[in-house]
């Protein structure tokens, strides 16, 4: 039996760096990577589908394993990769041959990828059928998709098989035999379900609607007397901490959904996550009309206590975006959030919400050097033509990488949990879901609106600068106009501050580009959907190649992401900026849209700082709000984390849509949150 968690945890958290894995339970690498060119050469016809199947078999069935007697849980393969290194050979080849003649877009303003990371399989049906059951689905129906799926899933029980014979469990003799039947089971299959998906290639981006799905083998264990309320805490413990050790935290949290309606498995999750205190877990709270205020107040609790890895949602304007874009009244229902903030229909869509992107500053930069304009208003409109004409050329580019799909990344363990994909006889590459879309998120939309705004403010009715004079500034990267850059800082308007002309900016800019995205053709059958969000990673990499723009912002720094303001130019306060973002139709975002708060810790602090909490939550979503996640510090606190990093090391911070270690950041992205907290406090 494990010991308590509490006892184990460090040594849990780096159960995977280490892995002594028996050489006697299966091949090396080399041996591995030896039987898979010898097959491929005997099989010099074979469908790819078919191909990875028997790889994904191969490395079940003789992949080398170790079993952890310390842990409540056996998931770990010796798998080397070897099925990302398949695909990563195909993407090269493919992409290679499409592109090989193509110049590509103008530097910075957009990018596209074939997005096979941000899925949900069907959980309902991996907990009702299990393993056995999913693959007798399939077994002896024709072609090489249903052979496909009936081999991965043959590979599985084989893994098991394995897994049992060096550590004898019932837990895995139940697995086995058929669907799991507690909560030790159902926990059990979810994890290796997961690390097997992703050993497959497409990462696993939702955990599903947990308290609802596992409530019924929780209910049902105390019940019957085999488990308790604190042994069923302990097993989620050892649960979420695999996610964490896996990635270190580095790798966007793994989400899990609470919620509308809660029960006591809600309760027990959010009672465990802010005991745990990890950036990995996150958590996606559904609140309705309904939700009773103890679960917002648990919720507050968490976030009182420096667990902020969890975002809330606006359930009734979730749920009704969903349906004006296409899904069905019980589908939207039954949504998940996948990645950080993309709602989509719970095992039966692939919305590939990374696979495009767009600059929404960069525009602004290219029509101040293309043209001269009379009056402001002939500047907009060159500004969303622009917006308009780079959207065009990033739809083309995803549409031909995602015809690529299916020669790049057919996907039969994940097809084989999706209803719609085995009465089509499809994989997901091939549109076998219910639901095919394609997201593109927008980045840097304060840049965007501050920027035409300061444009306005400085050269159409300040007169401070002639355009000519503004855009000799901004390619000297503000060089010898230092005072022209202060006017645009501090004298121009700025998006956040509930100023209706800077808003309606941004009004104008999302009622231009999220109509125009979403009734764009995608390349499986359905369409682009809009997300005004954007990761980090998206708002370093266009920043670096965006010049300086005429918010006084710098060549090469990061954009703005999400609904957020620019960093400390929201001077009127989390009031003004939720006022600001409301104005905004969000629900033509239907991949996403949230909202980034700051706050002091005191806001938060004691009995009356829940209660703020709750009281922000309910007036943004009054307003018509999305989503709101938050961040709580003291600016003092984090210098005092950049002296004396060690003392800190379980200081979170939120970074777009998942918590990261304030340590862990470079200084630049340190100094960044500092800043906000300074602006907050």
């Amino acid at each position: 039996m494990p010991r308590p968690f509490a006892e184990v945890r460090e040594r849990l958290e780096r159960q995977y760096l280490e892995v002594e894995f028996d050489p006697a339970s299966g091949l090396s690498k080399e041996e591995l990577f030896a039987e898979l060119n010898r097959h491929r050469a005997e099989h010099p016809e074979e469908p790819r589908i078919l191909t990875r199947a028997w790889l994904f078999h191969l490395l079940c069935s003789r992949a080398r394993i170790a079993v952890d007697p310390e842990d409540y849980f056996v998931d770990q393969l010796e798998h080397h990769n070897l099925l990302l290194e398949l695909r990563n050979e195909w993407w090269r080849e493919e992409e290679g041959r499409e592109f090989a003649n193509d110049s590509p877009p103008a530097p910075g303003t957009c990018s596209s990828i074939v997005d096979t990371s941000h899925t949900c399989p069907n959980w309902r049906n991996l907990l009702r059928y299990g393993i056995r059951g999913l693959r007798d689905r399939v077994a002896g129906r024709p072609g090489a998709f249903y052979e496909a799926v009936a081999l991965v899933y043959e590979g599985v029980l084989v893994l098991l098989q394995r897994f049992e014979a060096a550590r004898p469990s019932p837990v895995l003799r139940s697995l086995i035999a058929g669907p799991p039947q507690t909560f030790h089971e159902a926990l059990q299959l979810a994890y290796l379900y997961h690390e097997l998906q992703e050993m497959e290639g497409e990462a696993v981006r939702s955990m599903g609607r947990f308290d609802l799905l596992y409530h019924p083998f929780y209910a049902a264990d105390l019940e019957a007397d085999r488990l308790t309320r604190e042994q069923a805490k302990e097993l989620l413990k050892y649960f979420w901490i695999k996610f964490f050790a896996k990635t270190q935290g580095k790798m966007f949290g793994k989400p899990f959904l609470l919620g509308p309606e809660v029960n006591e498995l809600s309760y027990l999750a959010l009672e465990a996550f802010r005991e745990m205190h990890t950036t990995e877990v996150k958590l996606h709270l559904r609140v309705g009309e309904h939700t009773p205020p103890e679960f917002l107040d648990a919720a507050a609790e968490c976030l009182q206590a420096g667990a902020t890895s969890l975002e809330v949602l606006n359930d009734r304007a979730q749920v009704e975006m969903l349906c004006q874009h296409g899904r069905s009244q019980k589908d939207a229902e039954d949504y998940i959030i996948i990645g950080c903030c993309e709602p989509a229909v719970m095992g039966q869509e692939m919305n590939c919400s990374g696979a495009a992107a767009l600059n929404l500053a960069k525009p602004v930069e290219m029509v101040l050097v293309s043209g001269e304009y009379d009056c402001f208003e002939d500047l907009r409109q060159a500004y969303l033509e622009t917006l308009g004409a780079v959207f065009a050329r990033c739809a083309e580019d995803t549409r031909r990488r995602e015809r690529l799909w299916p020669r790049i990344n057919p996907s039969p363990l994940l097809s084989g949990t999706m209803d719609s994909c085995l009465e089509q006889g499809r994989d997901v590459s091939e549109a076998g879901a219910k639901y095919n879309v394609t997201g593109c998120t927008l980045v840097g939309l304060a840049n965007a609106v501050d920027s035409l705004a300061a444009i306005r403010h400085l050269v159409y009715e300040e007169r401070r600068c002639t355009l000519a004079e503004l855009r000799q500034a901004l390619a000297a990267n503000w060089e010898g106009y230092e005072e022209l850059r202060l006017a645009a800082l501090h004298r121009a308007p700025k998006w956040g501050n509930n100023d209706d002309r800077v808003d309606q900016l941004a009004v104008q800019i999302t009622d231009f580009i999220g109509p125009r995205i979403n009734r764009e053709p995608n390349a499986r059958g359905g369409v682009f959907h809009a997300a005004l969000f954007g990761i980090i990673g998206s708002a370093k990499f266009f920043g670096e190649q965006t010049g300086a723009l005429p918010d006084g912002r710098l060549a090469g720094t990061p954009l703005t992401m999400n609904t957020s303001a620019t960093t400390g130019r929201d001077r009127g306060g989390v009031t003004s900026l939720i006022n600001s973002v409301t104005k905004l139709d969000l629900s033509q975002f239907p991949m996403g849209t949230t909202l980034d708060l700051t706050l002091h810790p005191s806001v938060a602090k004691g009995e009356e700082g829940r209660d703020n909490v709750g009281a922000i939550i309910r007036s943004h979503f009054a307003q018509g709000g999305m989503a709101l996640q938050f961040n709580l510090f003291d600016a003092g606190v984090l210098r005092e984390a950049q002296r004396n990093p060690e003392q800190y090391a379980s200081l979170q911070v939120r970074l777009c849509g998942w918590n990261v270690r304030f340590v862990d950041l470079a200084l630049e992205e340190q100094e960044l949150f500092i800043t906000r907290a300074e602006a907050a406090g």
